[in-house]
């Protein structure tokens, strides 16, 4: 397995990212991994770089990237919203179905929390041929509201942000979470969808994942006695990365998208 760095290009800012080729001759099947809010391409726990590690000793190469203004790419996150991240996104799709290692008609992504629903405004292009969601963020407004953040604040309307969580979350990213509705965007991906979660969830509590799973033909589904948001004891690491190793090695070697 190699592991590089990767720059892309997004509107004059690098996105910056980190991609893992499996050992051997490709071109190789691979996932793009999308990190939660506040996140980035390493996660808590190191939990994205050891789930792409997984990933490569199967076969399958991983792009985890930054989101703008997140990890180490390029600008503010006061200036982000999930529009800018599902840009990132799709720019970060179109950087592996370009590169002469990676088969493009066997890509996969990889959503965790916001990041789920940053792959939920992709769900109508043709670029992937699976998606594995953790923890999803189906419903934005009542979860960023429990943790104090909302569009009509009055810090938003006097200085353009608000503290979430010791960053600058700005008006524009509110208001189009406002805006935003995943589920119906999901409605769109007419292709294999696995969905994990947590049982002790506080933050995407489970009607989330059982919202997609219900509404959602054909997706996949398990829930984790012993979870929480971040899957963050090892038991439930080790649950949540053996599942989407298998699955995505299930679905993406030897299968074209349709």
């Amino acid at each position: 397995m190699t592991e590089s760095l990767a720059t892309i290009q997004v509107n004059g800012a690098a996105v910056r990212g980190v991609l893992h080729l499996p050992a051997g001759v490709g071109p190789f099947p691979a996932v793009l991994w999308l990190h939660g809010f506040g996140g980035s391409r390493v996660e808590a726990r190191r939990l994205f770089v050891e789930g792409a590690r997984r990933l490569a000793a199967r076969g399958i190469a991983s792009l985890r990237i930054d989101f703008r203004g997140c990890g180490e790419s390029d600008g503010q996150f006061e200036h982000t919203s999930v529009g800018t991240m599902a840009a990132d996104a799709q720019a970060g799709l179109a950087y592996l179905a370009a590169h002469e290692a990676i088969d493009a008609n066997r890509l996969g992504i990889l959503g965790f929390s916001l990041g789920a629903t940053v792959a939920s405004q992709l769900a109508d292009l043709p670029d992937a041929a699976a998606m594995a969601l953790w923890s999803p963020v189906v419903f934005p407004v009542p979860i960023f509201a429990r943790l104090g953040l909302y569009a009509a604040h009055p810090e938003l309307a006097r200085q353009g942000w608000i503290d979430g969580g010791g960053q600058k979350v700005g008006r524009e990213f509110m208001s189009e979470l406002a805006a935003l509705d995943p589920l119906e965007a999901m409605t769109r991906w007419r292709r294999p969808l696995y969905v994990l979660y947590g049982k002790e969830d506080m933050v995407a509590t489970t009607e989330n994942a059982e919202a997609l799973l219900e509404e959602i033909e054909g997706a996949e589904g398990e829930c984790c006695a012993h979870a929480d948001h971040a899957f963050s004891t090892i038991k439930a690491r080790t649950w949540l990365l053996d599942r989407t190793e298998s699955w995505f090695a299930d679905q993406l070697h030897g299968q074209a998208k349709v």
